[in-house]
């Protein structure tokens, strides 16, 4: 006993002195690195298949996986490594060999034939089913071969299987976890769902078994910080390592901090103005036109969001495929004034507007009611939390505006032009209760024709009759922007802050 004590001491004193010679050296033992970054609000749930929300995107986009992935250069392999057109309805996906999920079990056809149909099947109540609700069949050939067979062709049916609510999940913790697996996500992502306090942080590790390679981070925290004011101090402070969409008036002055770096470009997004079209003096298309001639538009990408938007005319910007470029209306308060009188409103009217809370919408939502007094439209402005908002804009009785922002996240016109001009999404998402025959039949044609030239066409003649109608008037484009502190390298972000890649991320 006392000759293995001996022996243990002096493997210790050994350590002790192999560790003293690597310090004096200047060679320091690896740290577990651990990123922070700041969620502008609360996931609702971290089922990628069940919520439509940035704030669950941005922390399921990390633990489960697309087919495929968009990029500047196209469609890229991710779960699929190759696909092709069989028919003009069938998709053959050959899939990524020796993956597994986070619990241990095989990423495989069968998962992926689980995953679609659980988002189509009603009784899931996913509000992006839409996404794939053109899905008749899906078949397993073998354990790594998949075809997808569509009720009609359809051309963007890759972009919509790069949407994040397409993730793949495990159907094995699907069936362990039932209705509580929006809080205990499994996929086969580069990080590992660890734990969820609610209102405070969601824990991820590094999936040491990832197939793309283990990231370098250990550890990445999403936190929940609605308050930019709160993230803008956290980040100078070193407590939080990356923001999001950083207010307008704040980018020049992180910018000129030591130890912060700042990144905007031109995403996905669009700013919209809605309005009930079946409702009050808004169902008068003249009407509407007045309110887009009253509002300086202008003024607000370039003044209002100092710079961090781009005036628009179309419905989505033109990193969007099927992007129509269309002349936008003037800022002209006396052809206001004239079309409201046309309409028998010579004095105004009065009206609401509603906006979910967001200190940009907020910002907008009174300078539309300042702009619009001085053509005597009164409006009655409310602000309310994202649920909220969607329980009032859903109802088509309630007459009035509305002020949001939408992503067109599979960089394909279909995703918002469908989504929010085809009367069929009335009132999961078109929530201006437009109904135009001819629009849906654009939209249906535009779906089914896989020339992209025809598409294109199809695109033009919805752009053109949607700006002489208006249901929705779009403001602005909105730069997408993040501040982070400059020890991250490698970080990438495409198009939009939920799209969030640390798989090649290192701390300096």
């Amino acid at each position: 006993m006392r000759r293995e004590a001996n022996r243990r001491t002096g493997q210790w004193i050994c350590a002790i002195l192999l560790m003293t010679a690597a310090l004096s050296a200047g060679v320091l033992p690896a740290q577990a690195a651990t990123v922070v970054v700041a969620n502008p609000g609360e996931p609702p749930t971290l089922d990628p298949n069940i919520t439509f929300n940035g704030y669950s995107f941005v922390i399921t986009n990390q633990v489960a996986e697309t087919l495929v992935s968009k990029d500047d250069e196209g469609f890229q392999p991710r779960l699929a490594t190759h696909w092709e057109a069989v028919d003009d309805r069938t998709w053959r996906f050959t899939l990524r060999q020796g993956v597994q999920f986070h619990d241990g079990t095989p990423f495989d056809a069968q998962a992926v034939k689980f995953t679609l149909e659980r988002i189509l099947d009603p009784a899931t109540q996913a509000r992006g089913r839409f996404v794939v609700s053109m899905i008749e069949e899906v078949r397993v050939i073998d354990s790594h071969t998949v075809e997808i067979v569509t009720s009609y062709p359809f051309a963007p049916l890759l972009a919509h299987l790069a949407h994040p609510v397409t993730a793949i999940v495990s159907p094995a913790a699907v069936e362990r976890y039932g209705d509580d697996f929006g809080r205990h996500p499994v996929g086969t992502g580069p990080f590992v769902f660890e734990s969820w306090q609610s209102g405070d942080q969601v824990v991820l590790r590094r999936n040491p078994d990832y197939w793309g390679g283990a990231p370098e981070i250990d550890t990445l925290i999403i936190r929940t910080i609605p308050e930019p004011t709160t993230q803008i101090v956290e980040l100078r402070s070193g407590a939080v390592d990356i923001i999001f969409n950083v207010p307008a008036d704040q980018i020049a002055d992180l910018a000129g901090q030591p130890g912060i770096a700042v990144h905007k470009a031109l995403g996905w997004g669009s700013t919209f103005l809605g309005f009930n079209v079946t409702r009050g003096p808004l169902a008068d298309a003249r009407v509407r036109r007045a309110i887009a001639y009253a509002l300086d538009r202008e003024a607000m990408a370039t003044q209002l969001m100092q710079g961090m938007a781009v005036p628009a005319a179309g419905m989505v910007p033109e990193t969007v495929w099927g992007a129509v470029e269309l002349e936008p209306y003037e800022y002209d308060l006396e052809k206001a004034r004239q079309l409201l009188a046309e309409a028998g409103y010579p004095g105004g009217f009065r009206t609401s507007l509603v906006a979910f809370e967001s200190a940009e919408l907020r910002l907008m939502a009174e300078a539309i009611q300042f702009q619009l007094e001085q053509v005597g439209i009164q409006v009655d402005v409310q602000v309310t939390d994202y649920g909220a908002y969607v329980g009032l804009v859903s109802q088509e009785d309630r007459e009035g505006m509305y002020l949001t922002t939408w992503g067109t996240v599979t960089l394909d016109a279909d995703y918002t032009l469908y989504a929010l001009l085809h009367s069929s999404q009335i009132p999961d998402n078109n929530i201006s209760f437009y109904r135009n025959p001819r629009v849906d039949q654009l939209l249906d044609e535009a779906r089914q024709q896989p020339d992209p030239a025809a598409r294109m066409a199809a695109y033009r003649e919805v752009a053109e009759i949607v700006h002489e109608e208006l249901p929705i008037l779009t403001l602005y484009y909105p730069l997408f922007s993040y501040a982070k502190r400059d020890r991250i390298e490698g970080e990438v972000i495409n198009f939009s802050w939920i799209n969030l890649n640390l798989t090649g991320a290192r701390v300096k």
